[in-house]
């Protein structure tokens, strides 16, 4: 029996109804024995083609499958390319096409990863043609998107035409005339098939014609380039995109035909790459994050490489030129691994890098805690404020993990403005300039190596009678956060802004951003916004001769919908949280993202039309920020960390 190799695909755990799961052989066939031939995601790889089929002659054929361990989406559809799927096990649900007379068995069904197995084919073929396969897959596995449903997927692999093998059985009427051939490498390809090498590597081709008396081939960009036997061996030299052709031919030539396939001759490019145990993950970077005295071990897959360089620093060892290398992180920290691969001479050479991110170990964490008196308003685990009037007292009382060395504290506008003391009393003075001042613990092990931070927000309330107080009502009324103001409206929506300053105002200054009108100086102001976005209405009160003032800000984000699809909240998904270099956002249908710091200024607005998008958050100040998400759904509001 020919054995014809096929290799699966696979996503989400998922099960789609209404079709029957292939049954397993009575007598199943072995599989291919070339392991190294067998694809990890690609349909099919070795060999291309079954040799044509003639009406009423008996077949036993059988398609080897290996299930590969992971694989890129893009093998299942070009619109999943971002996607990287750990494969469990596929179950088979059937090959769509086969010709009229031919039924298929699994020799077991689901199969798992890493596992080979074989599909065999049986009967007696009818009807003559070219019957191109698919197969339908139910998919069991884990993605690295969590904004890919399960449905989605197996939609793809267990649909009603299922996933396309690219193998095309073709029939033949007794005594009928086919050309086929196989290649080694097989061709491959989801769309179109074509056999991928690199400039200097070889092409074998094996005639599996039916009904021919003798055969020519063609090699365009080969050597050589034409030929008649059955089997030949051509060398590509000069990268490009060349034919290959087989024509058959009865004993006249009176009858012909003939079938040809794409060899795409890759230059010979040195590419760095390699793999981790434990696996990166991630999208646009990847990253490993482990704990202190963990190992990562890194293996080499760079291509077309005479020889590499590994720099792990934080790591032991600190460097390698060897293929396999384990390394041991003791250092909390976040590192850059690099691999550089070159050619002989170093003349040309390539990058490969990943970032490792330590953490430190159970036993040896520091995790920065306080008490106050009077005792902090806890935001639902979003935020901590303590509301007091000016010149009062807060008592501040270490609580940090006992693995804590010494400590550090940051008052903002208190008195006094830092302490390494465990109880300190402060006193606040003055009144911010904004919503609150920050007070901020760090806890440090005893070499500084490793620290950890936590604050609240202190909002002062003036007691100078002859203090300016700006303030303001809103229609519809806007939601006080304590450390933000915030109000959610629809497109179309008119604002009725009524201030509410105290005695000492004079006069005053509105501006409305993104609204009509955008600025204005009566009491009461109706503001109508047109336009989607997020934006800021700020109040300015002054005195008399404006040596006296007082700002309060509002922040206003304008959507299409009002109403959030509650499913797409939990498919919203900010990371990594706490971060330190970059915000990654996924969410589907974005149209808008806004940060805003915790005095409800807007630190970074910019309209999207993505699923995912990536933030530098490098030049943020260390603080606590909220990400709101305009999606066609309605607006998400996340927290997220800068450290």
């Amino acid at each position: 029996m020919k054995k014809i190799l096929l290799s699966m695909i696979a996503i989400f755990a998922m099960t789609i109804c209404g079709f029957a799961q292939m049954p397993v052989c009575a007598d199943a066939c072995a599989p291919h024995a070339n392991d190294a031939d067998y694809s990890t995601g690609v349909i099919p790889t070795y060999p291309t083609a079954f040799a044509p089929l003639t009406v009423g002659v008996p077949v036993d054929e059988c398609i080897s499958i290996k299930i590969p361990n992971q694989i890129s989406g893009s093998a299942i559809n070009s619109a999943l390319g971002f996607v990287n799927i750990t494969v469990n096990s596929v179950n088979v649900n059937g090959l769509v096409g086969l010709p009229d007379g031919l039924e298929a068995c699994a020799s077991a069904n689901p199969m798992a990863a890493n596992g080979t197995y074989t599909l065999r084919i049986t009967g007696t073929p009818t009807t003559a043609g070219d019957y191109p396969l698919n197969m339908r897959a139910e998919i069991d596995g884990e993605s690295n998107f969590p904004l890919i449903s399960m449905s989605t997927v197996n939609g793809y692999t267990n649909g009603t035409n299922g996933v396309s093998t690219n193998i095309t059985i073709t029939v033949v009427e007794a005594g009928g005339l086919a050309a086929n051939f196989s290649t080694n490498p097989s061709a491959t390809g989801m769309l179109s098939q074509a056999v991928h090498i690199t400039e200097g590597e070889t092409v074998a081709f094996s005639d599996l014609s039916t009904g021919a008396d003798h055969i020519a081939w063609t090699f365009e960009g080969g050597n050589p380039a034409t030929s008649t036997d059955a089997n030949v061996t051509v060398t590509y030299a000069t990268a490009g995109t060349y034919t290959a052709t087989l024509t058959a031919y009865n004993e006249d030539e009176s009858v012909s035909d003939s079938k040809s396939v794409s060899i795409e001759v890759s230059e010979f490019v040195i590419s760095a790459s390699f793999t981790t145990d434990p696996a990166a993950t991630g999208f646009l970077t990847q990253s490993v994050t482990i704990e202190q005295g963990q190992t990562v071990a890194y293996t080499n897959t760079s291509t077309n490489a005479h020889h590499i360089a590994w720099s792990f620093p934080g790591g032991d060892p600190a460097t390698s030129t060897t293929d396999n290398v384990t390394v041991t992180y003791n250092t909390v920290g976040t590192f850059i691994t690099e691999l550089i691969a070159y050619n002989e001479g170093e003349t040309d050479s390539d990058t490969a890098t990943l970032t490792i991110t330590v953490n430190a170990s159970a036993e040896n964490a520091v995790t920065a805690d306080f008490t106050t008196n009077p005792e902090a308003t806890d935001l639902g685990g979003y935020a901590s404020y303590i509301s007091i009037n000016q010149y009062e007292t807060i008592t501040f009382t270490n609580a940090s993990s006992e693995n804590t060395h010494h400590i550090a504290w940051t008052f903002e506008g208190g008195s006094p403005a830092t302490s390494t003391e465990n109880t300190v009393e402060v006193t606040y003075n003055e009144t911010p300039s904004g919503l609150y001042f920050t007070a901020t613990l760090t806890a440090y092990n005893e070499d500084e190596t490793i620290s950890n931070s936590k604050s609240v927000y202190i909002r002062v309330a003036s007691v100078d009678p002859d203090a300016v107080e700006a303030n303001f009502t809103t229609d519809p009324e806007y939601t006080d956060w304590y450390i933000t103001r915030m109000l959610d409206i629809e497109v179309g929506t008119t604002v009725t802004y009524t201030s509410t300053c105290n005695a000492n105002t004079d006069h005053i200054a509105w501006t409305f951003e993104g609204g009509t009108p955008g600025t204005s100086t009566e009491n009461t102001v109706a503001v109508t916004y047109a336009t989607a976005g997020s934006y800021t209405t700020t109040l300015v009160a002054y005195n008399s001769d404006e040596t006296r003032t007082d700002t309060i800000t509002l922040s206003v984000t304008v959507t299409d919908e009002s109403a959030v699809d509650e499913n797409a909240i939990s498919e919203i998904s900010v990371y990594p949280n706490p971060t330190s270099s970059v915000i990654n956002i996924a969410a589907e249908g974005m149209q808008n993202i806004t940060i805003i710091d915790m005095t409800g200024r807007v630190v970074m607005s910019k309209d999207v039309n993505s699923d995912f998008e990536t933030i530098d958050a490098e030049g943020f100040a260390k603080a606590n920020y909220m990400v709101r998400i305009a999606t066609a759904d309605g607006i998400v509001v996340k927290n997220i960390v800068v450290e």
